[in-house]
């Protein structure tokens, strides 16, 4: 069935026959009514089923005396009724061509529709038309559509909600929409990876990604897509994205029992003209740059593209594409830039910790042999409630080293920026007395130089000894993943 604005005009002129005494079904009466009708009620029944499908509230309805084929209904409420969910519109006032069975709502405009998840959709305008002829309802002025997981607001709005013919013949375009401008746009809150390459955004969180621009939004429900033009700015976390064409393309999230429940996933991202992508430790720049969920990659093109990191590397081709978090890097040229690929590159080393903090009980990222399954492990502790080395330890990494270590242990690749991320952060719990409690290594063997270590005063225990012992305590706690530290030579413990 159509939307209930398609209605608007039937209703308006049924309620006016019935206050005149016509018979509803058959159209308005030859002669409109001098004076305005109050209390308009109007039931509209399925004529199969007899159920019934609209009902029209007005509180007034008179006659325009300026076009006698106009209708005007002051504070009006349409409710439709779709599978026996409500669909309402209301305003503080509708006119009614009765001819064209077209209509304009004025004044606090709200629609409050259901898609076919159920999923609850409100449309806020000062003014909304409706266009019978084409099955669309649209505003010139201010819109803010709000739906589960995302709200919109621009200027300028035109909804398909019925199915009809277009001058293309096409006539299932239900659900489309464009905003024609000032468009601000927050969805997918709490996503799972950021608006490009394939990590979680840090810092992001439970925030939305938030997308604007200066021109247009066109949204397609059937595609899952929306595309965003002129000035387009992207931010998720510490992510920013900036292009001229930005089109975002979702999937939808299987629910409970492997039923749609209206959430949904990036899957495809791709960004023209003038791309700036940065995350605060890189930034790219390109022509065009591509993101799938599927290949879990980024390919950049540009004449040239560019990544440059923060510790001074630059890298420049005609393609780069990015391989899971940027762990894999493939380059080549392209016939627009048609030259080598150039690198300049630095080495360093992210996880030294802090300034003559190195030693022979440093950990490096080589030290830990089986990163899978050093990952599963400390988040399989870390997030559990018992006490155990893991949940010790994950109690006092940083909340954006936690968030690396759930995606990695999750699946997503693990780059050796991020591991080394991941040790820096280990070495500056390691450095630290107190890291043991009885409790938490209950049942985990220990050398004997980590309990000839434990039996030192802790306030005279020197620095050595101290990352020593936690060295000795982390290889304990996960054997076979974590090397044993080289010896140091003989300490005089005091």
């Amino acid at each position: 069935m159509s939307n209930p604005l398609r209605f608007l005009a039937l209703a308006l002129v049924l309620g006016a026959a019935v206050a005149l005494g016509g018979e509803p079904g058959k159209g308005p009466p030859k002669k409109m009514p001098a004076e305005e009708t109050r209390f308009v009620k109007v039931p509209f029944y399925n004529p199969t089923t007899g159920e019934l499908e609209w009902l029209v509230l007005a509180a007034k309805v008179a006659p325009d005396p300026g076009n006698p084929r106009v209708l005007v209904g002051a504070t009006v409420k349409i409710i439709g009724y779709r599978d026996g969910k409500p669909q309402t519109a209301t305003a503080k006032k509708g006119t009614v061509n009765t001819d064209t069975r077209s209509a304009t709502l004025e004044g606090d405009v709200v629609m409050e529709l259901q898609d076919k998840e159920g999923q609850a959709i409100r449309v806020e305008a000062d003014d909304l038309f409706w266009d019978n002829k084409n099955g669309t309802a649209s505003t010139r002025g201010q819109v803010k559509i709000v739906r589960p997981g995302s709200t919109i607001t621009g200027e300028g709005l035109r909804l398909w909600v019925t199915k009809v013919p277009d001058e293309k013949g096409r006539s299932e375009r239900t659900g489309e929409l464009v905003i024609g401008q000032r468009v601000r746009a927050e969805m997918l809150a709490g996503a799972e990876v950021g608006l490009f390459p394939g990590a979680l955004a840090e810092g992001a969180g439970d925030q939305p990604i938030v997308v604007t621009c200066d021109g247009s939004l066109a949204a397609s429900r059937s595609e899952l897509g929306a595309t965003f033009r002129d000035n387009v700015r992207a931010t998720h976390g510490k992510q920013t994205l900036t292009c001229d064409v930005l089109t975002l393309w979702l999937r939808p999230v299987p629910g409970v029992e492997g039923k749609a429940d209206g959430k949904a996933e990036l899957d495809r991202v791709e960004a023209t003209g003038d791309v700036r992508l940065d995350d605060a430790r890189t930034v790219a720049v390109a022509d065009v740059v591509h993101w799938s969920r599927e290949q879990g990659s980024t390919r950049l093109v540009g004449r040239p593209a560019e990544i440059r990191w923060d510790n001074g590397n630059r890298l420049v081709a005609g393609l780069i594409h990015r391989m899971g978090d940027g762990s894999e890097i493939v380059c080549s040229s392209t016939p627009e830039f048609p030259r080598d690929v150039y690198l300049l590159a630095h080495t360093v080393d992210r996880a030294s910790g802090p300034p003559g903090g190195r030693g022979p009980y440093h950990l490096r990222v080589a030290d830990i042999g089986d990163w899978p399954a050093f990952v599963a492990a400390l988040v399989k502790q870390g997030t559990a409630n018992a006490p155990s080395p893991g949940k010790r330890l994950w109690e006092q990494l940083p909340e954006d080293t936690r968030t690396i270590l759930q995606s990695a242990a999750a699946g997503n690749v693990l780059g050796d920026r991020r591991k080394g991320g991941i040790v820096g952060a280990l070495n500056d719990i390691l450095r630290k007395p107190g890291f043991y409690r009885e409790a938490d290594f209950k049942g985990v063997t220990l050398s004997p130089e980590a309990v000839e270590l434990l039996k030192l005063e802790p306030k005279a225990t020197e620095e050595t000894q101290v990352r020593k012992l936690n060295r000795l305590l982390l290889h304990a706690a996960f054997p076979g993943q974590i090397a044993k530290a080289p010896e140091a030579g003989p300490e005089k413990p005091k």
